[in-house]
């Protein structure tokens, strides 16, 4: 997100000046600053508390400080509240579903064991997570809100449609797919959409969502590979919040799984890859991306950017050059 540069420092500080975890302080900061969405701050202070009570009472007290400002130069500032505030409102039974899930103890871990481990966990995980709510299973900034979900969405299919990667022209496999909100946007606007992912439950919420769109197939796979396509199968592979899962699974799934999409792709064929990691890492995924471009003949031609304005999501658009380097 790009900041809001005409609010102040000392504003935003006053705002938010004694509210403790420091942590909490740090998130709202970065969102009354205008470098993180209302969304992406509640998400973040739920996932910390897994309270969703208290994490209006934090919101509470920043409003309530915000009532007091009277100077024009806070008229910005005042609205972001605003934002953070009627967005926390709306969706209060949605914030307090999604702190009861992450209460749940069904968060990833850092690292999985073995790759298998990390795929049967991502299997129950997401099985599990759907039937809570559909839209916070694959996005829990969403906030279990379908409206949001679907603004954000649209998000990353203007982004894609700006990248030139999707077209009535353009096969496209969507790695990852989940509840199929990304295939159903891109099923009237591409040839054909080939959706995959590892959770039963999800695909069968993707098969009744994209049920009227005859050109968009979608399977349960083993979330090892793509062996059930072809070479040079798709004009665009898209990955959404997928490859952190494939991280925490073991490095082994992410360097097959750039082996397999420069496998499957045509020649000049694109790579997106929205999220990466979850490490907090942004020079160290931009590393691991380029080196494994440059390994499995991908020409990197976005890395890290964060173009959305409702998600934190880093962008990665890789292109297919035909060129590869020696293991």
């Amino acid at each position: 997100m790009i900041p809001d540069t005409e609010v102040t420092d000392g504003a935003v500080r006053r705002l938010t000046k004694g509210i403790e975890p420091p942590r909490h302080r740090d998130i709202l900061m970065r969102c009354l600053s205008g470098n993180l969405s209302p969304a992406v701050a509640l998400m973040q202070l739920l996932i910390d508390t897994e309270d969703a009570a208290a994490v209006r009472t934090t919101v509470d007290e920043v409003t309530i400080r915000a009532a007091a400002l009277s100077r024009a130069s806070d008229n910005l500032l005042r609205d972001r509240v605003d934002e953070l505030t009627q967005l926390m409102v709306e969706n209060e039974l949605g914030c307090e579903r999604i702190a009861e899930m992450l209460r749940a103890n069904m968060d990833s871990p850092e690292m999985a064991p073995t790759v298998e481990a990390g795929i049967a966990f991502c299997e129950r995980l997401f099985d599990w997570s759907v039937q809570q709510s559909e839209e916070a299973s694959v996005a829990l900034y969403s906030l279990g809100s379908p409206t949001l979900l679907e603004r954000a969405t649209r998000e990353i299919i203007t982004q894609l449609e700006q990248w030139k990667v999707i077209g009535r022209d353009k096969s496209v496999l969507d790695i990852g797919c989940g509840i199929g909100r990304i295939a159903a946007e891109l099923g009237p606007r591409c040839r054909d959409v080939h959706g995959i992912d590892v959770s039963r439950e999800m695909i069968n919420i993707a098969l009744r969502r994209c049920e009227p769109l005859a050109n968009v197939h979608l399977l349960k796979t083993s979330g090892h590979d793509l062996r059930e396509f072809v070479d040079h199968s798709f004009d665009t592979a898209i990955a959404v919040d997928t490859f952190p899962y494939l991280n925490q699974s073991g490095a082994a799934l992410v360097e097959s799984y750039f082996a397999e999409v420069a496998r499957v792709l045509k020649p000049g064929g694109d790579f997106v890859i929205l999220n990466y990691s979850y490490r907090g890492d942004d020079q160290a995924d931009r590393a691991d991306v380029q080196r494994m471009a440059k390994d499995y003949g991908f020409e990197v031609l976005t890395s890290g950017e964060r173009p959305f304005s409702i998600w934190d999501g880093s962008a990665f658009h890789l292109r297919k050059t035909n060129a590869r380097n020696s293991m």
